[in-house]
C-alpha cells in the first residue's frame, strides 16, 4: 500500500498546482477592481485557473520531485501540505511585492486589501503546514487528506467572494473647457532625455541649445512611478492624474471571455505576467482609452488653435499624425553625412534608427508648419534619441563608434529644438520634457541573455530612472534647478503659468520651485471649484 501511494507522488504536485493557479485569480482581480468580482465570473475563473495552474505551475512541481526523491533517505508519503504550504509563501510574497510596486496605479483601498491578502496568504501557509501535520499524526486516512486538499484550494476563492475588492472605476471627467491661455503654449516631448544623458552631452559640447536653455530656464528631474508603463507616463504628463484616475495601466489590455471588462493590470512576475491567464484565453486588445482628458483636449474646446503631434497614450479623440515626410528641416550636410557614416557598423540597428529619425523630421515639418500658420498650442513628442540609445548605447569606453552615433543623434535632437525655439513666439512658455530615464540591462535581464531569453535593448526606461523637465519662458526662474517631482506636476505648473485655473481631479501639484519668485507675488492661484 506505502509503495502505491509513493507511486502517486504526482498527485500531490499537479494538487499543490491548481491550488497556484487558484491563487493567481486572486491576484488578477485585485489588480482589477474594474472589472467587478461577481460570484459567476469567480467560480469560472475559479476552473480556469485551477486546471491552468496544474499545468503551468503543477507539472514543473512535479518534475522537481522526481529529481529530489532519489536525494532523500526517508521519501514522505504525503507531500501535499508541504507543497500547498509553499504555493501560499510565494502568493504571499508576489502580493505584497505587486503591493508595493503598484502603489501609483491602484487606489488606497485596492491596495489594502492585496496587503490584506498577502496576510492571508501568509496565515494559508501556516495552516497548510500546521493542519497538515494534524492530519498525518493523528488521522492519516485518505478522506481527510482529499478534504484538506479541497479546503486549501477552496480559500482563494472564498475569500474573493467574502472579502471582494470595492469597486474603483477610473475618474469620467468631462471635456469641458479650461479657458484662452495668455500666451502660447509649446510641449516638446524628448523621449530618452534623462538628466545624465543631458550633462553628458550638453556639458559635451554636443547640445548648445539645451545648454542655453540650461541656464535661462527652471530644470530638473521629474521621478516616474513604477513599474515602467511608457504610455500611461505619457498620459500622465497630459492629464495631470496618475494611472488609478486616468485608467492607462498598460500598452495591451486582456479580455477574458467570461469577465464583462477589460483586464488594464497584470500581476508582477519574475517571469512575465502574460503566464498568469489560463489557457491562453486572454485575448490581447488595445486598453481604454484615458478617462481623463489631456490639457490640449479641454483648449481645443476653449477654441484655442491647438496641434498635437504624435503624443503617446490612448485618447478619445485622435493625436494629430506628422504629414511631411520630405527633406530634413535643418539642411545640416555635413551632420547628416557624418551620421550616415556612423551608422554604417551598425547594419542591425541601422534602419531601425534611420525609421526613427525620419518620423522626427516629418513631426518637426508638422510643428513648424503650424506654428508658422499661428497654432497658439503645440504639443510634439520626438523619440529618436530613444531609440539609438535603446540600440547603441555606449556602456564600455571601448565602445567608441556607438557613442559617436549617439552624439550625433543628440545633435541632431539638438539642432531641430534650436528651430522649434526659433519659430515659437516670443511670450510662449516652452516646456521639453522626457517622463522617465534609460538605464543599462540589470543583472536579472542579464542573466536571462545568457541562457537566450533575454530582449535586445541596451538600455531600457524598464528600471524606471527619472526624467527630465525643463521650462523655459517668462515666470519660469532662470537657472533654478528642482529635483524629484512627479510626472502629474507638469501640467498644473504649465496652467499656472499660462493663467489658466487648475482642476481639482488633478494630482499633481505646482512646481513651485521652478516659478520666478515676483510671478508669484503678481499672479494668485486659481482652482476650478
Amino acid at each position: 500500500m506505502l509503495a502505491m501511494k509513493r507511486d502517486r507522488f504526482w498527485i500531490h504536485g499537479l494538487v499543490a498546482g491548481a491550488v497556484a493557479g487558484v491563487l493567481a485569480e486572486a491576484m488578477v482581480m485585485r489588480l482589477n477592481p474594474e472589472v467587478g468580482q461577481p460570484l459567476g465570473a469567480i467560480l469560472i475563473g475559479f476552473v480556469a485557473w485551477a486546471s491552468w495552474g496544474t499545468l503551468i505551475a503543477g507539472v514543473p512541481v512535479v518534475l522537481l520531485q522526481l529529481l529530489t526523491r532519489r536525494l532523500r533517505r526517508r521519501e514522505s508519503d504525503w507531500p501535499a501540505p508541504f507543497l500547498i504550504a509553499l504555493m501560499y509563501f510565494a502568493a504571499a510574497v508576489l502580493s505584497f511585492a505587486n503591493a508595493d510596486i503598484h502603489r501609483s496605479l491602484l487606489s488606497a483601498t485596492a491596495r489594502r486589501v492585496v496587503i490584506q491578502d498577502a496576510v492571508a496568504w501568509l496565515f494559508g501557509t501556516v495552516l497548510a503546514l500546521l493542519v497538515g501535520a494534524i492530519i498525518r499524526r493523528r488521522v492519516p486516512t485518505r478522506r481527510w487528506r482529499v478534504t484538506f486538499a479541497v479546503m486549501m484550494l477552496l480559500v482563494p476563492a472564498a475569500r474573493l467572494v467574502i472579502r471582494p475588492t470595492t469597486g474603483a472605476a477610473p475618474l469620467a471627467v468631462p471635456v469641458e473647457a479650461v479657458g484662452t491661455p495668455i500666451r502660447p503654449l509649446v510641449v516638446v516631448g524628448v523621449e530618452g532625455l534623462d538628466i545624465p544623458a543631458l550633462l553628458t552631452y550638453a556639458g559635451g559640447g554636443h547640445a548648445p541649445v539645451l545648454t542655453g536653455v540650461m541656464t535661462d530656464s527652471a530644470w530638473g528631474s521629474v521621478t516616474p512611478y513604477r513599474p515602467f508603463l511608457r504610455q500611461s507616463y505619457w498620459t500622465t504628463l497630459a492629464t495631470g492624474t496618475n494611472p488609478g484616475s486616468h485608467g492607462v495601466k498598460a500598452h495591451w489590455g486582456w479580455r477574458l471571455p467570461w469577465l464583462d471588462g477589460t483586464l488594464r493590470l497584470l500581476p508582477w512576475t519574475p517571469q512575465g505576467s502574460r503566464l498568469i491567464l489560463p489557457w491562453w484565453l486572454g485575448r490581447r486588445v488595445t486598453p481604454p482609452e484615458s478617462t481623463v482628458p489631456a490639457l490640449w483636449q479641454r483648449l481645443r474646446v476653449s477654441g484655442v488653435a491647438t496641434e498635437v503631434i504624435g503624443w503617446p497614450g490612448f485618447w478619445r479623440s485622435e493625436v494629430d499624425r506628422p504629414t511631411h515626410t520630405a527633406a530634413p528641416v535643418v539642411a545640416d550636410e555635413g551632420l547628416w553625412s557624418a551620421l550616415e557614416a556612423a551608422l554604417e557598423a551598425f547594419p542591425d540597428a541601422r534602419d531601425e534608427v534611420w525609421r526613427s529619425i525620419g518620423q522626427d523630421r516629418a513631426a518637426l515639418r508638422s510643428a513648424l508648419d503650424g506654428l508658422q500658420s499661428g497654432v497658439e498650442v503645440l504639443w510634439i513628442r520626438l523619440g529618436a534619441l530613444a531609440t539609438t540609445r535603446e540600440l547603441l548605447e555606449p556602456l564600455k569606453p571601448r565602445h567608441t563608434g556607438e557613442r559617436e552615433v549617439v552624439e550625433l543623434v543628440m545633435e541632431m535632437v539638438d539642432s531641430q529644438l534650436g528651430e522649434l525655439l526659433a519659430v515659437a513666439p516670443p511670450d510662449a512658455l516652452v516646456v521639453f520634457v522626457s517622463p522617465y530615464g534609460l538605464a543599462p540591462p540589470s543583472s536579472y535581464e542579464r542573466l536571462r541573455r545568457v541562457i537566450g531569453i533575454g530582449d535586445t535593448w541596451r538600455t531600457s526606461g524598464d528600471r524606471c530612472w527619472d526624467g527630465v523637465l525643463m521650462i523655459h519662458g517668462r515666470g519660469a526662474a532662470p537657472g533654478r534647478r528642482f529635483q524629484d517631482r512627479v510626472l502629474a506636476d507638469m501640467v498644473p505648473t504649465l496652467l499656472y503659468l499660462v493663467g489658466l485655473p487648475l482642476a481639482q481631479y488633478m494630482e499633481g501639484e505646482v512646481v513651485i520651485d521652478a516659478i520666478d519668485p515676483t510671478f508669484l507675488e503678481t499672479r494668485p492661484l486659481v482652482v476650478d471649484p
